[in-house]
């Protein structure tokens, strides 16, 4: 009789203990599972893509400064320098190549400046007045790029903004509000209320 006794004591407590997790689980904020978002770039640690345009100084030597587009294949096209691969590299890992480059074959010790001149654009699509392609500036969220793209239309959901950025990681999908940074080539959708 005192081993059913204790039998259905321990498996109350046990019932009990189960009952309170699962108490706890209810009340838990459902934000605990989701992953958390992918860390935002930084401009300078922002990757130079096909597009780009970037202007190449070395100073005292205007023959080997220049502006240029990054073409389809990566590659940045410099005079006397020659092709040098600049996707996927920051300003300041292009720069590095570009004083290496000087350096060995032509100018001992160069100062070389990068600057982006143009970045590639960013993509305002969905319920916006005139959706389409933007030249990226500096300082950008969303909501200016809204505003860039002639502001919302009147079925806008504007609280739903759905941010789609291309990562060294990969592609990224994710809802975002409209203080949000914009970077080049972001893909910006305003989705439509239906009420």
């Amino acid at each position: 009789m005192r081993n059913i006794m204790r039998y259905a004591s321990n498996r109350v407590a046990v019932l009990g203990l189960l009952g309170i997790c699962l108490a706890l689980a209810a009340c838990a904020s459902p934000e605990v599972d989701e992953l958390p978002p992918p860390a935002t770039p930084t401009i300078a640690e922002y990757r130079l893509v096909s597009g780009d345009r970037v202007a190449v100084t070395v100073f005292g030597h205007k023959e080997l400064s220049a502006i240029v587009d990054i073409a389809d294949d990566g590659m940045l096209e410099l005079p006397l320098v020659g092709k040098i691969e600049a996707r996927g590299k920051t300003a300041l890992g292009l720069r590095a190549l570009v004083t290496e480059v000087v350096d060995r074959n032509y100018v001992i010790d160069p100062k070389v400046d990068i600057v982006i001149a143009r970045y590639q654009p960013f993509y305002v699509l969905g319920e916006v007045n005139t959706p389409g392609s933007y030249d990226f500036m500096l300082g950008l969220n969303m909501r200016k790029a809204v505003a860039e793209a002639g502001g919302f239309t009147r079925r806008a959901a504007k609280t739903q903004v759905q941010l789609t950025r291309r990562t060294e990681h990969g592609q990224t999908v994710r809802d975002v509000s409209l203080d949000t940074a914009v970077f080049p080539g972001d893909v910006i959708e305003i989705k439509r209320r239906w009420f």
